[in-house]
């Protein structure tokens, strides 16, 4: 006869070697994406984090929804296949796949009880403009000598976008997530800080019109993924000069300014939705409000607003402008970057964003330089 740990042992190794097996199996695997850039070898989506199984959706693309404290993300490199399996060193360990451009649920009165309930209290003049807790978790906030400076967003555990505009007087910036209230440190989850290791700003920006006004972050630490930080999704790449065609509802989210003359900045985050402007209607706009008949919008800019009160404002900087990809709302994609307008909230006044779609194929080819994944943000 064996002894009972004997055979418990062997059960626990068999469990763990089949887990492993089904997890390494991606169900979507044909529907990847390859990425080249020079002569780079094509990728292959291997984001993926080590959970408890229980954690991880059934198809292992994603956590749970109640699932709040996560490892730290684990990036696979190709000549590493073959001892992936040992990435994940706990019994019952999975690799669950990141989800891109979710959007949070978190359960306030399910993560802290009923005596410390956290409640959401907006201006009374808009009050549908707060954000719930964790409802943006690829929301980012830079500081600079402990002040806020702009927003940001997270593409990559490592990796943040902003408006070049943010960063072009250098120096070391503190990059914050998971934050909601600056005012408040009893939030539902803690923020986690990390500081710019490289601040990579697209070659061809330019200050004076704010034309290719992105830049990238490089980070000294990941991120550690939980439930209010997360990583959004990145649209495709567009074809030279072409411009968004958006016919749903997009949201801005920042803590800029409410108010262009007499506004304060917000210490806790808001959102606004906002219609995308087709390019040529938005010239039209910008040219009759101020900037006369000759003035001609870069085609690196892209426009949404233009309604009453509804705007991104002074403080939004950097921070990101994002979209459902498809009806159901479950995954939303960053198409825009804020980067300048004329004054916040005027009628048929849109503000004028970075059109992120143009810039994805320089994205990637940033990001393979530093051996970092780029499926991360990618449907």
């Amino acid at each position: 006869m064996f002894h009972p740990n004997i055979i418990l042992l062997v059960l626990l190794t068999a469990i763990k070697v089949c887990l492993v097996q089904v997890s390494n199996y991606n169900p979507y695997s044909l529907y990847l994406q390859t990425s080249m850039v020079a002569e780079t070898t094509v990728q292959t989506n291997k984001n993926c984090f080590c959970v408890p199984y229980w954690q991880c959706k059934e198809d292992f693309v994603g956590l749970v929804d109640d699932g709040a404290d996560i490892m730290d993300i684990r990036v696979y490199e190709e000549e590493t296949q073959e001892d992936e399996s040992e990435e994940c060193t706990g019994d019952f360990d999975v690799c669950c796949q990141v989800q891109c451009g979710k959007l949070g649920s978190i359960s306030n009165s399910s993560l802290i009880g009923d005596t410390l309930a956290y409640r959401i209290v907006s201006d009374g003049a808009n009050p549908s403009n707060a954000a719930n807790f964790g409802e943006f978790p690829w929301m980012l906030g830079l500081l600079q000598n402990r002040a806020y400076k702009c927003g940001a967003s997270l593409i990559h555990p490592k990796v943040a976008i902003t408006a070049a505009h943010c960063v072009a007087q250098g120096g070391v910036f503190k990059v914050r997530a998971g934050e909601f209230d600056w005012a408040n440190q009893q939030e539902p989850l803690p923020h986690q800080d990390r500081l710019t290791q490289k601040i990579i700003i697209h070659p061809h920006y330019h200050p004076p019109s704010l034309s290719n006004d992105i830049a990238l972050l490089i980070l000294n630490q990941e991120f550690k993924l939980t439930e209010n930080i997360g990583v959004v999704c990145l649209p495709p790449q567009a074809p030279k000069g072409s411009q968004p065609t958006i016919d749903k509802a997009c949201i801005a989210s920042g803590w800029g300014k409410n108010s262009y003359q007499n506004g304060a900045y917000q210490t806790t985050l808001k959102k606004v939705e906002l219609p995308v402007v087709p390019q040529q209607q938005c010239l039209h706009s910008l040219r009759t409000a101020r900037l006369g008949p000759h003035f001609q919008l870069h085609p690196s800019f892209m426009c949404a607003g233009g309604k009453h009160n509804k705007d991104t404002c002074k403080g939004d900087g950097g921070s990101p402008l994002v979209c459902p990809v498809d009806d159901s709302n479950e995954h939303f994609e960053q198409v825009g970057i804020v980067s300048w307008g004329l004054t916040c909230g005027l009628r048929n006044t849109p503000g004028v964003y970075v059109n992120v779609a143009m810039f994805i194929d320089w994205i990637d080819k940033q990001l393979i330089s530093l051996n970092l994944d780029t499926f991360i943000y990618k449907l």
